[in-house]
């Protein structure tokens, strides 16, 4: 979920990213849809370990 919306957990199929400084990069959310980016200024690393536990597959 974002402030602006909300994906599914069955819509969304892989998740990644780029830093692109210390301060800010890109998570790009794979999903049914199309790749959805956003700006992060932290690496989403546990929230990925988090995504792999409970993902649909």
């Amino acid at each position: 979920m974002t402030e602006e919306k909300e994906f599914p957990i069955e819509q969304v199929f892989d998740l990644s990213y780029k830093m692109l400084s210390n301060q800010y990069g890109f998570f790009y959310l794979h999903t049914t849809k199309g790749v959805i980016t956003l700006h992060i200024k932290d690496a989403p690393e546990e929230f990925i370990k988090k995504f792999r536990t409970v993902e649909k597959k």
